[in-house]
């Protein structure tokens, strides 16, 4: 998948239609239906941008419980480092108006480890656009969870399975809640799978950790399963796989003999055929 065409995937949760240039800047267009836009490119001081509460929730528990890989990480700072921030970083702005929640002007949305490189490198201005208008939570979620999704290349199946369930929450959960769905943010596995890379067969799995997540959470009498429920639905599955025998399947000689051998029934007693049946039975199936 191409840079232009990867970039244009992640948004497609919020319907819109986003355009990047050859220097992956972004250019929105058919927003009718949305009541918010980014603003032009702006530099911004670094130290006045705050990190977003959720990017703590999604990803630093999974940062935290593996060490990061040194070399990866003085890599992208050694690329800002020669080549700058080709990707604004998206902000909540001053003239953003968020609906039915409250969040801080100059959050960041997007562009957290971008920050902590700029921070590393002394470098005290980056260049932002800035969200305006009425967004909705859901709206912001889905921008955030997007772009990280497809910038950290995350490999971690339960950290995976985590992010996607709270990025299209009713396909996820439609097999516990019940009934059909009318939601504008429920998505088709087809559409998840095609969005973001991975098959349906295997996004169908991931239906089934989240259903044992939930289940844990559950039993710890929590509304939402949380990271850690996640990895161990993943080690429950596992370990259930691999206590679970594989049988050998039964095979009905009894059926078989009779439609082969019809003349069978008129040669032998039910008796001596019963005695037959059991012989060859146990000789089959041992």
């Amino acid at each position: 998948m191409s840079a232009k065409t990867k970039k244009s995937a992640m948004f497609d949760s919020l319907g819109q239609n986003i355009l990047v240039s050859n220097k992956e800047s972004f250019s929105l267009q058919n927003q009718t239906n949305k009541n918010w836009e980014l603003s032009p490119v702006r530099n911004a001081n670094v130290s006045e941008l705050f990190d977003h509460p959720d990017n703590i929730k999604f990803f630093d528990y999974w940062d935290k419980s593996k060490k990061e890989d040194e070399l990866a990480w003085s890599r992208f700072v050694d690329r800002i480092k020669k080549g700058g921030i080709h990707d604004p970083l998206i902000v909540f702005g001053p003239r953003a108006n968020a609906v039915g929640f409250s969040l801080k002007p100059n959050t960041l949305i997007t562009g957290h480890r971008r920050k902590k490189a700029l921070k590393e490198l002394g470098i005290t201005e980056a260049p932002v656009r800035y969200i305006e208008g009425k967004i909705t939570l859901r709206e912001l979620e889905v921008l955030m969870l997007s772009d990280n999704f497809d910038r950290r290349q995350i490999k971690d199946p339960a950290q995976v399975i985590y992010i996607l369930v709270n990025l299209f929450p009713d396909t996820f959960q439609k097999d516990n809640r019940g009934g059909d769905l009318s939601s504008k943010d429920s998505k088709t596995l087809a559409e998840i799978s095609k969005t973001h890379g991975i098959s349906v067969p295997q996004l169908k799995r991931y239906k089934a950790v989240y259903r044992e997540a939930l289940r844990l959470a559950q039993g710890a009498k929590q509304s939402n399963p949380g990271p850690t429920e996640f990895k161990q639905a993943l080690k429950n599955l596992a370990n259930k796989r691999k206590a679970t025998p594989k049988q050998k399947p039964k095979v009905d000689i009894k059926s078989q003999f009779v439609k082969k051998f019809p003349f069978l029934h008129s040669k032998l007693t039910k008796a001596e055929q019963t005695k037959l049946f059991q012989a060859i039975e146990k000789m089959v199936n041992a």
